[in-house]
């Protein structure tokens, strides 16, 4: 199993496009040692040929930039992301969808809750469908239920359902449930290594 982080930063990036504190000041002026990060994200291969993308941040387009395993190489219009996880429905998580639109039906694994505020209060889904199309795959939040994905077969993943909110948009923000937030645990089959 190959892991890239694609960004590490919160919503909004590093430094964040409105914040003057001293860190993302300092990053700005180049007074303080850190580096600048996109919002979060990964990608994970089984083979280093085809990859997983974990949440699609706004600055999806930078990390495609950034990592050339995941551009055009072997057709004139091509990725070697072949499906998508999401861990919620929150917008810096889920606003890098849009500019895949232009390829192939996007495989989107999430859960039932992430999916029903993507079709409901934020219908990112439905405008997906007029562009690329969607193949939505539920994934399963009932303990220790692992399920592939397509593009690495070789892992399995399980979700954890964490206690968290909805996205702000959400119909049911301050009525929590199960499905809003997962954490995923990855596991290759041939090695037996975890990744949570």
């Amino acid at each position: 199993m190959r892991i890239r982080v694609l960004g590490a930063a919160a919503g909004g990036g590093f430094p964040q496009w409105n914040c003057n504190c001293r860190l993302c000041d300092g990053v700005r002026k180049g007074t303080v040692r850190a580096r600048a990060r996109t919002q979060s994200s990964i990608a994970i291969s089984a083979d280093n040929v085809n990859w997983v993308l974990f949440n699609a941040s706004p600055d999806l387009l930078a990390q495609l930039k950034a990592f050339p395993e995941l551009q055009p190489a072997r057709a004139i219009r091509d990725t070697a992301i072949r499906s998508i996880v999401l861990m919620d429905a929150q917008i810096d998580h889920t606003t890098g969808l849009l500019m895949l639109r232009e390829g192939k039906p996007l495989e989107i694994y999430c859960t039932g809750m992430a999916r029903e505020d993507l079709t409901t209060g934020n219908p990112l889904f439905n405008i997906l469908e007029h562009y690329c199309g969607i193949h939505w795959h539920q994934v399963p939040t009932s303990v220790g239920n692992e399920f592939p994905v397509i593009g690495a077969e070789e892992l399995a993943l399980t979700a954890v359902p964490l206690s968290s909110k909805a996205p702000p948009y959400s119909p049911h923000r301050d009525n929590p449930h199960e499905g809003d937030n997962i954490g995923m645990r990855i596991r290759d089959k041939r090695s037996s290594k975890v990744l949570f």
